[in-house]
């Protein structure tokens, strides 16, 4: 019986293995958010475990830390302004997911080097290639300035985005509803509404953003589960001559409803995590660069899922004027 069980699981590995119902749309502090720019922004997270239940990993003698996914994304965004009131994101990652597991792992399981060659036995899986373009259009709502440079100013924004289906997605009729959450891209078209509200007295600053997008059927019959990203950021603004550095703190909350797949909900998917967020820019003239580390201190998923460790971000961009 357990020859049998530790068969059917290495089938079954590709479908098991790690999610992410919570990665929907980063927009990062930008005190200068007047300005058209370009740039490239790097994205890790780190997740562990699986689909299965803490007593199956027990009986094989196996934990969460058995099994691992990084995921990776190099993105270029751009900002431009058309008119005043009118902000304009885009934003196109290249995707590289890599999971697998530990060498206790495999021998638990049975497999060997041959196996791994094996394409219904593979240990490693790698989904890689260009992901779907998001595109957000921002219309200045109200924009009041303190005529006091020590006052307090305060700005929002609001609009439209689409998550537009650019990105490579190798699926067909036998892949199972987990595969779709690792590729690169989700074979759906994904509207999208946001919003964002920017704060200033003195040398402290806030950015309230939150957006919502919206799963539509893909051609295998995959809904994605509607997202909701809310996150609040503070910085406080050091200059040194030509240059300024914004360290920056906050939360980001992301909730995610349950993926939909052949018309049915898909139990180990969705959830809510919230993460503490910690992180600077530094501007020099038009170059500027931004880190981050966002640590989970909350989670609260439906059914067994691969556990999120950490996320970094870091980047650099280039205003145009």
């Amino acid at each position: 019986m357990m020859k049998k069980t530790l068969l059917l699981m290495v089938l079954l590995l590709p479908s098991f293995v790690f999610a992410c119902d919570f990665c929907n749309c980063y927009l990062g502090l930008n005190p200068q958010y007047k300005k058209n720019s370009i740039g490239f922004r790097y994205h890790f997270q780190s997740y562990s475990g699986t689909e299965m239940s803490p007593a199956e990993l027990s009986e094989m003698g196996l934990g969460k830390k058995d099994f691992f996914e990084n995921r990776n994304e190099y993105e270029l965004h751009a900002q431009y302004y058309p008119v005043q009131k009118l902000q304009l994101i885009a934003s196109l990652p290249y995707v590289y997911n890599h999971d697998g597991m530990s060498n206790r792992a495999k021998a638990a399981l049975g497999i060997t080097h041959h196996d791994m060659h094996h394409e219904d036995m593979k240990a490693e899986n790698v989904y890689e290639g260009i992901g779907d373009l998001t595109l957000l259009a921002s219309y200045q709502v109200f924009n009041i300035v303190s005529t006091d440079s020590a006052g307090f100013s305060h700005r929002l924004l609001a609009g439209p985005g689409l998550r537009v289906p650019t990105g490579k997605l190798s699926a067909n009729e036998m892949t199972e509803a987990h595969e779709f959450t690792h590729q690169p891209g989700m074979g759906s078209w994904n509207p999208m509404a946001g919003l964002t509200y920017l704060t200033r007295y003195k040398k402290v600053g806030t950015m309230l953003n939150a957006n919502y997008l919206i799963g539509t059927r893909n051609k295998y019959s995959f809904v994605p589960g509607n997202k909701l990203n809310v996150n609040l950021t503070a910085y406080y603004e050091l200059n040194w001559k030509r240059s300024q550095l914004y360290p920056s703190a906050g939360i980001y909350w992301e909730y995610a409803a349950n993926d939909i797949f052949k018309k049915e909900k898909v139990s180990n998917s969705g959830g809510s995590m919230t993460y503490l967020h910690v992180g600077a820019n530094w501007y020099y003239r038009k170059f500027a660069l931004e880190a981050a580390v966002q640590l989970p201190v909350q989670t609260k998923v439906n059914g067994y899922q691969a556990e999120n460790n950490m996320r970094l971000i870091t980047g650099v961009s280039f205003t145009l004027n």
